[in-house]
């Protein structure tokens, strides 16, 4: 249990496979503003990020005349300036064709449009995705702080209205440099070819919906996202907008799907370093989040509400944006045994949820 009790970041709590579980790629990661060929047509760059996770790996797949892109980093001068490295020194004078969007946040999207305009490339994405991420910069940030509040104070958070929970969007408006044009909106199962290779678009939710994974079973490769990580999970939070969702269920029925890849599988994660291990990747996540629920099977045997419960999932004092985060992951793990029909919910008079075995 100890090993799962670390650092908590923008995409999760840290967790890493036993010693030995995971064979990673081969070499040093590229620097940051930097790439690296790892097959034939497809390389490996990182963008700096200017926070905690303080990387994104984002994939470049050469077409010849010119290059498809997974993911972009965010809008920040950090990112644009490794991207200033990246073009100058290893896209040879040839554009960006395609990017191509595995899910909605900021780290993922937010250089888009700067990245689009510049090449003249093509955006595409679940169009899903597309839609929430305008739908939440048309949000202003006063009503995204009320709906906000009122979910938390809900599962027994309280906020205060001045300080460090003031904005509870963080940076997220400035990280994303605005909503690009959807050329084409990708659906799952469906094929795209890139870098000679012929791509199978895996939709798996619950970190968030609309979450696309690229796989080439010929060359057992998958571009993984955020779904598969090798050392941290991806958050799985019930969210404001969902207040009743169920996204740990999702999540774990969308790992089953990436069971289907081929054991020697190369993964290509957007955080950490590449490699194979896919299924023992997959049976560590599972088994942590089976231990978490298990153990909120036991201490909701009196009624508790969720904020009360942190300490049961993390075992540590969380502080700033991370209470909202680990408040929404131990939400997903109490919906899913409450959805499932393990656990009451009930409202008490001032409005606050708990939830009891009982």
């Amino acid at each position: 249990m100890s090993e799962h009790r670390g650092a908590i970041t923008h995409e999760g709590e840290r967790y890493p496979s036993p010693r030995h579980g995971l064979d990673y790629l081969e070499g040093e990661p590229p620097a940051p503003g930097h790439a690296r060929q790892i097959g034939e047509r497809l390389w490996w760059a990182r963008i700096p990020l200017p926070m905690e996770l303080n990387h994104i790996n984002v994939w470049l797949m050469d077409e010849g005349d010119g290059w498809t892109l997974v993911d972009t980093g965010m809008a920040e001068e950090v990112c644009r300036a490794a991207w200033g490295t990246l073009d100058a020194q290893y896209l040879r004078g040839l554009p960006l064709k395609r990017i191509f969007i595995t899910h909605d946040h900021p780290d993922h999207m937010g250089l888009s449009p700067w990245l689009g305009s510049r090449h003249g490339a093509a955006v595409w994405m679940s169009a899903f995705a597309h839609q929430s991420v305008a739908d939440y910069l048309a949000t202003s940030s006063e009503d995204l702080r009320q709906r906000i509040y009122a979910f938390v104070r809900m599962h027994g958070m309280q906020v205060s209205p001045v300080g460090e929970q003031h904005n509870p969007r963080g940076r997220d408006d400035v990280w994303f440099g605005g909503v690009p044009p959807l050329a084409k909106a990708c659906v799952d199962d469906e094929e795209l070819g890139g870098g000679g290779r012929t791509w199978r678009l895996i939709e798996t939710d619950g970190h968030c919906r609309g979450h696309l994974c690229l796989h080439d079973a010929e060359g057992e490769v998958l571009i993984s996202g955020d779904q598969v990580l090798p050392t941290i999970s991806p958050n799985v939070s019930v969210i404001s907008t969902r207040p009743e969702g169920d996204p740990l269920r999702d999540f774990l029925t969308s790992l089953n799907r990436l069971t289907r890849c081929s054991a020697g599988t190369l993964v290509l994660p957007s955080h950490g370093r590449p490699f194979r291990g896919l299924h023992r990747r997959i049976d560590v996540v599972r088994a942590h989040h089976l231990q978490q629920l298990a153990a909120l099977r036991e201490a909701c045997v009196e009624p508790r509400c969720a904020f009360d419960l942190l300490p049961v999932m993390f075992g540590r004092t969380l502080r700033g944006f991370h209470r909202f985060l680990a408040l929404g992951e131990t939400l997903a793990h109490l919906h899913y045994l409450w959805h499932g029909g393990e656990l009451t919910r009930i409202m008490d008079a001032s409005g606050v949820i708990r939830f009891t075995t009982r």
